[in-house]
Order: C-alpha cells, then structure tokens, then sequence
C-alpha cells in the first residue's frame, strides 16, 4: 500500500483496490504524489472532494460537455477498466487543457489524520454516475442523472471497451 503525504501533514494512503481503480486514470499516476502534497484535509473528518490547482498545465480533462439527453434517448457507452457498468462517452472528442486534478478520499477509521484515496483524475469534480452505488438518495441518483444526460467521457480505447449505443434507462435497468 503507498502513502503520500498532505500539505497540512497528514497521510493519504492508495490501497491495492484503489490502485486498480487508478487504472482507468494513468495520466494522474505520475503526478499523484506532487497532486496529494497539495491537499489539506478536513479537519472535522468528513469525505475529502477537492480539486487542485497545480499552476502548470497537467493534462486534458477526460469529462466533457455533451448534447442534451434524456435519460430514454440513446447515446454512446464504454465500460471502463474496473468499473461494473458502462459510462457515456464522446467517441472522437477532446478534453481541454487544465491545470486541476481531482481527489477523493474518505478518512480511515483508525485515525482522523489519515484519509484512504478513493480515486484521483485530471480536470474538474464531476457527479457520481448514475449506477453509483454509493448513491444514497433519489435526489442525489436525480442529480447525477442531470450531469451525465449533459457531459460524457472522451473515450478512451486504451482504458474502455468498445462503444456501443444505449440508453441510461437501459443501463440501469441492466
């Protein structure tokens, strides 16, 4: 298991799940320890979603804008590596330029200094997707529904199966 630690001292530690996880985002690998330096922790011990400013152009954001759906109209899916259901995604699109990547992580239960990384990616916070488990209410399913019907992934071959057409409906009802 790696540890990093934080700008305020603390530690954030990348488990062999999340290692796996971190596949499907091996941009941010390289950069992970220089990115968790940048992180202070909360103090009242509550999940950690932040986005840092690296000052320096780190990549290309991997989320984007995309036409309107809803959630009956068919769109463009890819599974992506280690995740149990697909994702929408723009075939042929290109992230832009950003200087931020994105951490989560949620404070190990022993101690309040230390945070266990859930996932790290280049760009901007984005909603959970909609077959989240982790989703804990209607309202929060909803607000991801909302995102996901108006952004996608750029896909990416190396880290996603292939493309297939479907639906939201359709994917969660799978």
């Amino acid at each position: 298991m790696k540890k990093y630690k934080t700008r305020c001292g603390g530690t954030i530690v990348v488990s062999h799940k999340t290692e796996e996880h971190l596949r499907a985002h091996p941009e941010v690998q390289e950069i992970l320890a220089e990115t968790i330096g940048k992180v202070s922790l909360p103090k009242s011990g509550e999940f950690l979603a932040t986005e840092v400013e690296m000052s320096r152009t780190v990549g290309l954001s991997g989320c984007v804008e995309a036409p309107r759906i809803e959630v009956g109209d068919k769109a463009y899916f890819a599974q992506r590596i280690g995740r149990n259901k697909p994702t929408r995604v723009l075939p042929g699109a290109r992230g832009a330029e950003t200087t931020k990547v994105v951490v989560l992580a949620f404070p190990a239960q022993e101690e309040t200094s230390t945070y266990v990384l859930v996932t790290s990616w280049i760009g901007t916070l984005a909603s959970k997707e909609p077959w989240d488990a982790n989703i804990r209410s209607q309202e929060e399913r909803q607000e991801s529904l909302d995102f996901w019907c108006s952004h996608a992934l750029i896909h990416d071959p190396e880290v996603m199966g292939t493309v297939f057409e479907s639906s939201w409906e359709e994917i969660l009802g799978s």
